[in-house]
């Protein structure tokens, strides 16, 4: 019975208070007052409802935040790998222009024919390390996804 008599009295003061408005009061300065007690001079003001917004589900959020940044590090890893395939390439048509099918130019500094053998084959050895190193890299680039959107 008394828990009841208090919760009428709760009832009763929630909704007293919930209609209760607010006033706004100019004072001879000029300063204004917004207050929910009436006063002297104060009028009242009508005020738009309040909107409640529903929340975010924030979960759902947060897992297009990670696969965005998950894209454009799958990205950035790629677009790496590329400049890495053309500096390779470029160097490899160096070093072939250079080989000239196993006949390059022999250098002022290789008088003795050994040391133009041995160019060769470090010209030779070089070639076959960079297409090594080509498939290798072509091949990491076909593991990596490409993101179509």
């Amino acid at each position: 019975m008394l828990r009841n008599y208090f919760l009428f009295i709760a009832l009763i003061l929630y909704f007293s208070l919930s209609h209760a408005g607010v006033y706004k009061h100019t004072d001879e300065n000029g300063n204004v007052t917004y207050s929910n007690i009436p006063s002297n001079d104060s009028k009242r003001v009508d005020l738009p409802p309040i909107i409640v917004v529903p929340p975010v589900d924030t979960g759902e959020v947060e897992d297009r935040i990670s696969k965005r940044r998950e894209s454009m590090k799958l990205k950035e890893h790629r677009e790496q790998l590329q400049n890495k395939i053309a500096a390779e390439e470029a160097q490899l048509n160096e070093a072939k222009s250079e080989y000239k099918d196993g006949m390059p130019d022999r250098l002022g500094s290789e008088r003795n024919y050994q040391r133009y053998l041995n160019r060769v084959d470090r010209l030779r050895e070089e070639i076959s390390a960079r297409e090594k190193n080509l498939e290798l890299m072509k091949s990491d680039l076909d593991t990596i996804p490409v993101k179509t959107r």
